[in-house]
């Protein structure tokens, strides 16, 4: 996970011991795509975000490491394309993906086709700014929507509202002297019906589903689907954002658009990056 040389070579790595252990003759593996978090231009190869450490693009660096074609793509784009490929799509042509994992990014498929935009920058939805506080997200700006509704943001809050008194069935994890506390961990505790961790997700849903509220008066998708780590929590964050989309979105707009929670779930992305691959070998 770590973004540096060292983080791209141990990637390659695990690629590579990967590429070893397939009972198929090498030479059939005609492309491999990569999902990388961040900006990303998959056209030109690319990353802006992670592993930019060359003047050349992301894509060639690793074909060479690798030995064999790579492309790229944005993670948040290549979980869309799977779940409209081999998930819970159903013949529906324009489609707002939302991955709340860490942090909140969107896939769009406009009329059966995935929208990247001018420079493959589109969905960065974690990045608008949403609200008046100071904290600062990662991307080096205050009062993203991330700040407040995301992964971090339920990773900060509970941590937050335990030190202060509140109870939960990780209190005990926070307070000693183990390896921090993750963001699956809480997940799970979720799940396990821990009071604490359910109130905080679902408000971090009502703040969601108040934004794509937003997203649905614009895009009127037919279809909304929630995926990543945090719709691992199903209904405590689906039920938050419905009842959020339905109080701030137009009704008339609002009554065709499903929400629905991610078939794939935390496969979404491999079978994207699959699918993707595929797709990028057909166009050239």
């Amino acid at each position: 996970f770590e973004n540096s040389i060292e983080g791209m070579n141990e990637l390659c790595k695990l690629i590579l011991n990967f590429i070893k252990k397939l009972p198929i003759n090498k030479e059939k593996i005609l492309n491999i795509n990569v999902n990388v978090s961040g900006r990303v231009n998959p056209e030109s190869g690319y990353s802006f975000s992670q592993f930019n450490f060359e003047e050349r693009p992301l894509a060639d660096v690793l074909s060479e490491k690798l030995g064999h074609k790579v492309t790229i793509d944005n993670d948040t784009r290549a979980m869309t394309y799977g779940e409209y490929m081999q998930g819970c799509v159903k013949g529906e042509k324009d489609i707002i993906f939302v991955n709340v994992s860490w942090g909140v990014g969107i896939g769009i498929i406009i009329d059966g086709k995935v929208y990247t935009g001018k420079s493959g920058f589109s969905g960065e939805f974690g990045h608008v700014n949403a609200y008046d506080n100071e904290i600062s997200c990662h991307c080096g700006k205050k009062g993203c929507l991330e700040t407040e509704a995301s992964g971090s943001a339920l990773h900060r809050i509970l941590l937050e509202r335990i030190k202060s008194g509140e109870s939960s069935i990780l209190s005990t994890r926070i307070s000693g002297e183990e390896d921090p506390i993750t963001l699956d961990e809480i997940i799970t505790a979720v799940n396990k019906e821990d009071l604490l961790c359910i109130e905080i997700v679902e408000e971090i849903g009502q703040k969601l589903g108040k934004q794509i509220a937003g997203l649905i008066n614009i895009f009127n998708p037919e279809l909304v689907i929630i995926g990543g780590t945090l719709s691992l929590t199903g209904d405590y964050i689906t039920q938050p954002i419905k009842t959020a989309v339905r109080k701030y979105s137009l009704n008339l707009v609002n009554k065709d658009s499903a929400i629905i929670t991610s078939k794939l779930k935390d496969k979404a992305g491999i079978v994207g990056a699959c699918m993707l691959a595929r797709s990028r070998m057909f166009e050239s």
